[in-house]
């Protein structure tokens, strides 16, 4: 079978197949899914039931031409998607610095036991996390540990199941936690 060259603005047969399963142009579903709804390529083509290349990608080497440039359908470019708003750093636990890189600092040291569970992990910016390991700085201890206790306390509320006893003993264990200080 012999390769048929379709004339611009004509619709191949299986373009035509994939308008009567849909029940509309792919003008239409093109326009409403991928350039106002902001659908993927990927998405976009496998609602059309065929390659996302088909849809997308012309090719000169074979001289395929894609069903958006066969269409003449608009492209979208990424200056056309709204820009990702910038995301905060994470603030340190301790002093709500959120200039540096944080450090993971265990409440009850792992040399001493302390799991890497979230309840004895905080987020602490260097200087914070200096002060409560090497420096034993009062402030510094108590706003980590109520930090960690509303940590916990919101964690263990909002899970299904949860009860007082549990509670209770996870705040008397980050309480007991560095009390020699």
């Amino acid at each position: 079978m012999a390769f048929k060259r379709t004339n611009p603005g004509e619709k191949t047969v299986r373009m035509l197949q994939v308008e009567a399963r849909l029940g509309r142009s792919l003008e239409e579903d093109y326009r409403e899914y991928y350039l106002d709804k902001g659908w993927g390529q990927k998405r976009l083509a496998d609602r059309w039931g065929v390659k996302r290349n088909v849809v997308f990608e012309s090719s000169a080497r074979n001289r395929s031409r894609s069903w958006i440039e066969m269409l003449h359908l608009p492209v979208r470019r990424a200056q056309d998607l709204p820009a990702p708003a910038p995301r905060a750093m994470p603030a340190c636990e301790a002093c709500t610095d959120n200039s540096v890189p944080l450090e993971r600092a265990h409440w009850l040291e792992s040399n001493k036991g302390g799991p890497a569970s979230p309840d004895n992990i905080v987020l602490l910016c260097p200087n914070c996390h200096k002060k409560l390991d090497q420096l034993a700085d009062p402030v510094t201890i108590e706003r980590v540990r109520s930090a960690l206790l509303f940590k916990a306390a919101t964690r263990l509320l909002g899970t299904k199941g949860s009860t007082a006893e549990q509670l209770l003993l996870l705040c008397r264990r980050i309480l007991s936690a560095r009390n020699g200080t």
